[in-house]
């Protein structure tokens, strides 16, 4: 658990502090941008509500980046420091709480904590039981899934 705090503290201020580091990851107007794949058909029906969403322009560049990002930290967890799908929520919201915190995303889009937990919960087969979600074990394949379905809420808010 200590790991976890310790990944989202420098998670958190790299892309407070050097949110340029970010800036390969952003759509530029005149060039595709590599980073930011058009997921598959089922995820993109998954993250229409994000992708639907009205973004605030510096909103949308943030948040593409800071899911890029923490698609990146989980795809690279080869060791299993991030071990449930619990964890992951947790991470996003801390990691979430630290570099948006004063920049009012969170009362702009009201919804977009739970549209993103439901991203969470089909990137890792996890079910939503009496209105929880259910803690599911990252594995090598879900954790792959999770990944693509993490890129896929980068995409939709930069769309």
């Amino acid at each position: 658990m200590k790991n976890i705090g310790l990944i989202l503290i420098a998670a958190a201020l790299v892309v407070a502090f050097r949110p340029d580091l970010f800036r390969s990851f952003l759509p530029n107007e005149n060039e595709v941008n590599p980073s930011v794949i058009v997921p598959a058909d089922e995820l993109r029906k998954i993250v229409d509500p994000i992708r639907n969403t009205k973004w605030n322009a510096d909103d949308a560049e943030r948040l593409t980046s800071f899911y890029l990002a923490l698609a990146d930290v989980i795809e690279r967890d080869e060791n299993g420091i991030i071990k449930s799908s619990a964890e992951v929520r947790l991470i996003n919201e801390r990691s979430g709480r630290l570099c948006f915190g004063k920049t009012g995303i969170a009362g702009r889009y009201p919804k977009l904590a739970e549209d993103i937990d439901v991203v969470i919960g089909f990137g890792t087969g996890g079910a939503r039981i009496d209105g929880k979600w259910e803690s599911v074990e990252i594995t090598v394949t879900n954790r792959k899934n999770l990944v693509d379905a993490i890129r896929a809420v980068a995409w939709a808010c930069g769309e």
